[in-house]
């Protein structure tokens, strides 16, 4: 039996993937509280490993997002994966980055947040593991937290919150124009009205 929040069809959003049609699995519960959350993480449905797999193979594509909540701290998550390889999708993992990443090949980005006791914590395996990293930029973001990133062999990208957009993008395209490593990733879901 898989717990999930939710399992349905969508177009990826966000970062690297951005574009591709995608199964998007939010599992239940996260050890954060962000204020502009878009996810009900402690409801969930139950699905048998048929139904799961009957909304998987729906479509065409074999592309799967795995997110939350926090999917790295979910009993769910090595069932999801685990079904999911046998059908022959490629992976992407969205997580804070604060508990150890399991083992898979799967494309994983980490998205650090302030609302924990060490604001932007990331787990040692999350920043060596992460293909990506996205940080939310809001009212009270701390850009010195990005010196952190000297590596060139993952993708950073910075994504303004979106209920004051204009003013996130404006400190972001500053940022960048000194910081030419980074990227803008939108939030385009929003932008087609789509889950």
């Amino acid at each position: 039996m898989i717990q999930a929040v939710d399992i349905f069809w969508t177009f990826q959003g966000e970062g690297f993937n951005s574009g591709e049609r995608a199964l998007f699995v939010r599992l239940p519960f996260c050890n954060l509280k962000c204020s502009w959350c878009d996810t009900e993480f402690n409801k969930f449905n139950n699905y048998s490993d048929e139904e799961f797999l009957g909304l998987a193979l729906s479509e065409k594509s074999r592309f799967a997002v795995i997110t939350g909540g926090e999917p790295t701290m979910s009993k769910n998550f090595k069932p999801v994966y685990d079904l999911l390889k046998s059908k022959d999708f490629k992976i992407a993992v969205e997580s804070n980055g604060t508990f150890p990443i399991p083992v898979g090949d799967y494309y994983l980005t980490v998205s650090p947040k302030r609302e924990q006791d060490v604001p932007y914590y990331i787990h040692d395996s999350a920043f060596i593991g992460a293909s990506e990293f996205k940080y939310v930029v809001d009212d009270d973001f701390d850009f010195n937290v990005l010196n952190r990133h000297k590596s060139n062999e993952q993708k950073l990208y910075l994504s303004p919150e979106f209920n004051d957009i204009t003013k996130n993008l404006e400190k972001i395209f500053n940022y960048i124009k000194e910081n030419p490593q980074w990227k803008i990733s939108l939030q385009t879901h929003k932008w087609m009205n789509i889950k």
